[in-house]
């Protein structure tokens, strides 16, 4: 027998196995085919989701320009849920979160910010908002990048506002300057520059800033208005000027009860005689206007003296409708210092106003009768009582800061600050009212907080370090930190100041003198009186005292510090010694 088998048998075992390798091929394509089905389906999937995502996102957008804030958010969360990483959902969010002033914009810009399909608008949005929560640190990371790359009008008009926010109110006329030559008629621009040149010491600056407000005024756009309002509220108005202004703040449409009010005080200006004429108008054109427009008018009465205008205007039943009028007339009766009607209204039954409002009015009228104790009690009250609601809280700490009452109002910005998207606010207020009150150590502690919470903010660790050394505390340290921020930003003079003050603290004031020096001249007229009283001092501390005399003479000493008046004293005598 044949070993290798007959013919027919090789051909059907050759025949098995092409049949075999058929089968495998065909397994072989059928698994590919899954494979690219389950791809497909998968990735299908993702893109649906990624669709489900985006129309969620629209819709958003949709309601957010409707103002329907809570259904937007709604629709973001859910386009969000679906796919995390949607540019729509996310930039739409974040601007929803911006308008709605929640503490989560931040986190939403910031994931924005690592999308490729991030724009030039979106960190200019970002950009924005870390200027108004006074983010500056992190605002300049995201601004310095965007100057570097043919800035458009609006990084310029934002690098004005960054600019002035830290101080440096050159720089912002500056950026504002450079904003108006890349768009000359860009009316947002020119009024920007317009408030930052009325804002000047420098009689040219005012004038040219009056210049521009007019040009604008003359034009119609969305910054007429409040163009014709800025001009309104200038000084030294002529009475052309005033006029002309009048017949401005009538053509307005809409008019408002603002502008309205605007224009009643220019005619007092004009027609001081007609005063009373022109209360009578005003309170028969608005008292029976809208709630708030009611409350504007009442307002406005106080601001001008009038008490017993909106005492008869308003009586007692009928601001017990509205708690904002019913502040109003309790104002009206402590300017008039009736303490006992105050008491009255306080202890009716149908007043509706919050307990912590009522014993906060309960601690003015104590405070003003001098019942010290009495005042303390109530103040402390007012503070319990609001002590777990922030919105509470602030009205208290407020007014306690409007009434003069520092130890409360500090108490209460103390307790604000536990809430901790309230704490910058708090830490904020604090430092203000020991300004105020000359209390430069309880102000260097609120800043060590503000500091300790922004660690890569420079504004506040330099503040911290110029309180510091006007302290005398921690001299050598606070140097080194004033010399290293002045080496990082040689052109800030506010850091600037800070070390020309360590310096002095060395007792070297000729280095004091050389930080003075910088990159570009100085305007003086623009500085703080404290920077100046710096100044004065190293002069002084140098024997220049002829030099020192003349910045002494700009500089008003009401807005001193005790400190900062400690460090010009010996020029003050040598002044008394001269005349």
């Amino acid at each position: 027998m044949n070993e290798g088998g007959s013919p027919e048998h090789s051909r059907h075992q050759q025949h098995h196995l092409a049949a075999q390798r058929k089968r495998r091929r065909r397994w072989l394509f059928i698994g590919i085919g899954v494979l690219v089905l389950i791809i497909g389906a998968t990735a299908a999937y993702w893109w649906i989701k990624a669709a489900r995502a985006d129309r969620f996102a629209a819709e958003g957008e949709a309601l957010t320009a409707q103002d329907k804030l809570t259904e937007a958010a709604v629709q973001y969360r859910v386009a969000l849920e679906l796919n995390p990483s949607s540019y729509r959902g996310l930039s739409g969010a974040a601007r929803l979160a911006t308008k709605a002033d929640r503490p989560e914009a931040l986190e939403l810009w910031q994931k924005v910010l690592t999308l490729r399909q991030c724009t030039t608008r979106d960190r200019e949005d970002y950009a924005d908002l870390l200027i108004k929560t006074n983010r500056l640190s992190l605002a300049e990371k995201v601004i310095d990048p965007l100057l570097q790359q043919n800035p458009d009008t609006r990084t310029l008009q934002l690098a004005a506002r960054y600019s002035k926010k830290i101080g440096d109110v050159g720089k912002a006329i500056e950026y504002a300057r450079i904003a108006i030559k890349r768009a000359p008629d860009d009316e947002a621009s020119r009024f920007q520059l317009a408030e930052l040149l009325a804002q000047s010491m420098d009689a040219q600056e005012q004038e040219e800033a009056r210049q521009i407000l007019w040009q604008i005024a003359g034009k119609s756009s969305v910054y007429k208005k409040p163009a014709v309002e800025a001009l309104a509220t200038a000084p030294k108005l002529t009475a052309d000027e005033r006029n002309r202004l009048m017949q401005e703040l009538a053509a307005l449409t809409p008019k408002t009860i603002k502008d309205d009010l605007i224009e009643a005080d220019l005619r007092f200006q004009l027609h001081p005689d007609d005063a009373a004429q022109i209360y009578r108008e005003e309170v028969e054109r608005w008292q029976n206007g809208k709630p708030e427009e009611i409350v504007d008018l009442a307002r406005w009465l106080n601001s001008h003296q009038q008490p017993e205008l909106v005492l008869s205007t308003f009586p007692i039943e009928r601001t017990l409708e509205d708690n904002q009028l019913l502040l109003s007339r309790l104002d009206a009766l402590a300017s008039l210092q009736r303490w006992n009607d105050i008491d009255e209204v306080l202890n009716r039954s149908d007043v509706t106003l919050d307990a912590s409002v009522i014993e906060s009015f309960r601690a003015r009228t104590a405070q003003e009768r001098n019942s010290t104790l009495d005042a303390e009690v109530h103040w402390n009250h007012a503070i319990s009582l609001a002590g777990t609601d922030p919105f509470k809280l602030k009205f208290v700490a407020n007014f306690a800061e409007q009434s003069h009452a520092t130890a409360a109002a500090l108490k209460a910005y103390e307790q604000l600050a536990r809430f901790p998207d309230q704490a910058d606010f708090a830490y904020r207020g604090t430092q203000r009212v020991s300004q105020k009150s000359g209390e430069t150590t309880m102000q260097r502690a609120a800043l060590a907080k503000i500091a300790a919470r922004t660690p890569d903010d420079p504004n506040a660790t330099d503040q911290l370090a110029y309180l510091s050394l006007l302290l005398g505390e921690e001299i050598d340290k606070n140097f080194d930190v004033a010399k290293k921020l002045s080496e990082q930003y040689p052109n800030r003079l506010a850091y600037r100041v800070t070390l020309a003050l360590g310096y002095l603290r060395k007792h070297d004031p000729g280095s004091a003198i050389a930080q003075f020096k910088g990159p570009e001249p100085i305007d003086w007229k623009r500085t703080l009186p404290g920077w100046r009283a710096v100044y004065a001092a190293a002069l002084l501390e140098a024997d220049r005292k002829e030099e020192a005399q003349n910045v002494l003479k700009t500089i008003p000493r009401d807005r001193l510090s005790p400190q900062e008046r400690e460090l010009i004293e010996p020029g003050e005598g040598s002044k008394s010694g001269n005349n």
